[in-house]
């Protein structure tokens, strides 16, 4: 199994997924090049890093791994899948979609999202460090209901790379991965989370984008959580390791080794 992180999160993400697993999986921890710490790559960020973790696949020699993203993580293991799909065993992609804008402007296309794109990225490199921690800090509310859980995503957050967090950002919001769908052919699950909309979105509503974003993906099952947000194994663990242990059930052999770093 090889886990992938979100924007500006580090592999310690997944620990206590890992630590849920016991030991029956070989497991791979990645944190992607520039957040939490790690040194920075040059942009293209979201091509680097796919072929990055192709590459990773291939050097330690994993035969059908599954893939675990959330966020960023998740379309990123959606295009491993799409390029590899014959060393993928399976995916899981915790909240995320194959094109972000298109949740939000059901008409979006990646011309038409590039103004807006190029505009978050430019305030995110110029904002005050004061002023960008806070919007950090009001995202992470969103996203994490334990306070303790939002420290810990804010420190990463703090530590991450100003420039690769502004790229990829701008990337993932002007990379549709909805044409290379249809590329992959492990068996995915996708997790999705609505509660932070309550009140604003139907829920309804919210299942259908998803569903409707990932219709060219036909081994695909999406699953709504309806207590958790966006950091869906940290807020409700429960329901998560459900879901991921009934997935794992079904399309992963047990190896009796020890978690690697």
């Amino acid at each position: 199994m090889v886990f992938i992180p979100g924007l500006a999160s580090s592999g310690d993400v997944w620990r206590e997924t890992v630590a849920h697993l016991g030991g029956q999986y070989d497991i791979h921890v990645l944190t992607l090049a520039g957040f939490a710490g790690q040194p920075a790559v040059s942009a293209p960020f979201f091509e680097t890093q796919r072929r990055a973790v192709a590459a990773y696949l291939h050097e330690q020699g994993l035969e059908n791994p599954i893939l675990v993203g959330h966020s960023l993580g998740g379309v990123l293991a959606l295009a491993v899948a799409a390029d590899v799909p014959e060393r993928v065993g399976g995916v899981v992609v915790v909240d995320s979609l194959p094109f972000l804008p298109a949740a939000m402007y059901p008409g979006a296309t990646v011309e038409s999202s590039r103004p807006y794109a190029d505009q978050m990225r430019t305030q995110m490199r110029t904002q005050p460090v004061a002023q960008r921690n806070e919007v950090l800090r009001q995202t992470l509310r969103r996203y994490i209901t334990d306070e303790a859980q939002q420290d810990i995503a804010f420190g990463w957050g703090t530590r991450s790379d100003t420039e690769t967090v502004a790229q990829a950002m701008y990337e993932l919001m002007t990379t549709d991965l909805r044409p290379e769908l249809p590329r992959i052919t492990a068996p995915t699950l996708v997790l999705g989370s609505w509660i932070a909309l309550k009140g604003q979105v139907p829920r309804e509503t919210i299942e259908a984008v998803y569903k409707g974003q990932y219709a060219a993906l036909t081994s695909a099952r999406v699953v709504m959580h309806d207590t958790a947000r966006h950091f869906l194994m940290w807020d409700d663990p429960q329901g998560f390791f459900r879901e991921l242990d009934g997935f794992l059930g079904a399309h992963a052999p047990m190896a009796q080794v020890e978690p690697r770093p």
